[in-house]
């Protein structure tokens, strides 16, 4: 009976030993199993951002690659502005032309009291043939009227000093002159615009011709007509006034805008075409190869926007197979969930 009970309990002792060591077994076959299971289409981790595509499947999607070349990019900063107003040149053009009339009457109206004066003055001293108190008379009215004549030359050297101050040199020639410019803007076949450029970013020379996009789309182009003699207070840069053509009709006086200008550095880098660009969650990615078969998609600013794509500094290294057509291809292919493993195998397409 002892040699019974002995007997059962030895292989109990037997058993719970053995019950580990079992299922450490099967979990290391499960694990070794997981481990060879085919993975998804993409063939690194998700983190690095590379897709694979076969070279049969590159063909397919038109996926076409060119290699970066570097260039040099003379850097522009967003700058912003308003359109003016023409009556408020057109009000200093009245100004002026008030002063000028008013100081042409003054002058007028010297030149004939100093001739009566002289008139009365000769007849006085011959024979009195005039009376004193005449010849005082037109004494008097001269005295009057080269105090009006010196008079109206103030009223005009402050109008012309309000213009330059106000307008600057070029601007004020234009009013003073009349020019054929000045007649374009008062008859609203151009536009003054005032541009101001950001004080964080310093414009090392002027740009004398510049894009203009108004808020409601498309660009007009825009010639520099001088530096503006104040700021625009809610910018706080430096200013300047262009003028562009009103012949679109997207330019109206008050009108808010924007503008591309130029400060003068130039960096190195490369040129992505709108081509190569692909959105996703509203940024912009491109794609790098890597291998035959493999690519990379990288992240790139759009900050510097040039015609038909972007200028992009410190991300690539000259030869960088760029994916300059068929980008939208590879972000699809990248969209299509990967396989979790285990069970059966994934067919191969």
């Amino acid at each position: 009976m002892k040699s019974g009970r002995t007997r059962r309990l030895f292989a109990f002792l037997i058993l719970f030993t053995a019950l580990p060591a079992a299922f450490l077994l099967l979990s290391g076959v499960k694990g070794e199993d997981t481990q060879k299971s085919p993975g998804a289409r993409t063939g690194v981790p998700e983190s690095s951002y590379t897709v694979t595509i076969s070279k049969e499947a590159q063909e397919a999607g038109g996926i076409t690659t060119e290699a970066l070349k570097p260039r040099l990019h003379r850097m522009s900063v967003t700058a912003y502005g308003r359109v003016l107003d023409p009556e408020g040149i057109n009000a200093s053009r009245r100004a002026y032309v008030a002063a000028t009339t008013g100081l042409e009457r003054a002058n007028a109206a010297l030149n004939a009291s100093e001739k009566e004066y002289e008139r009365l003055k000769t007849l006085n001293a011959s024979a009195k043939n005039v009376s004193d108190r005449a010849l005082q008379a037109a004494a008097a009215q001269l005295a009057a009227d080269r105090a009006e004549e010196a008079n109206a030359r103030g009223v005009l050297q402050s109008a012309k000093d309000s213009i330059a101050v106000k307008w600057g040199p070029t601007l004020s020639e234009w009013i003073f002159d009349y020019s054929s410019q000045l007649q374009d803007v008062l008859g609203t076949r151009k536009v003054l615009l005032q541009i101001t450029v950001p004080p964080a970013f310093p414009v090392r020379g002027i740009a004398k011709r510049i894009r203009i996009e108004p808020p409601s789309g498309g660009t007009v182009s825009a010639n520099f007509v001088s530096r503006a003699t104040r700021t625009d207070p809610r910018i706080q840069g430096v200013s300047f006034i262009y003028a562009a053509s009103s012949s679109s009709g997207n330019l109206l006086p008050g009108m808010n805008v924007t503008a591309q200008m130029h400060t003068g550095r130039v960096r190195k880098g490369f040129f992505v075409p709108l081509s190569a660009v692909v959105w996703l969650q509203d940024r912009a990615w491109v794609y790098v190869k890597k291998s035959a078969t493999g690519f990379a998609r990288e992240q790139v600013p759009t900050s510097n926007p040039l015609n038909e794509g972007y200028f992009v500094s410190g991300r690539f290294s000259p030869g960088d197979e760029l994916v300059v057509k068929g980008a939208q291809a590879l972000l699809s292919e990248e969209s299509i969930p990967k396989a979790t493993g285990g069970g059966e195998e994934e067919d191969e397409d």
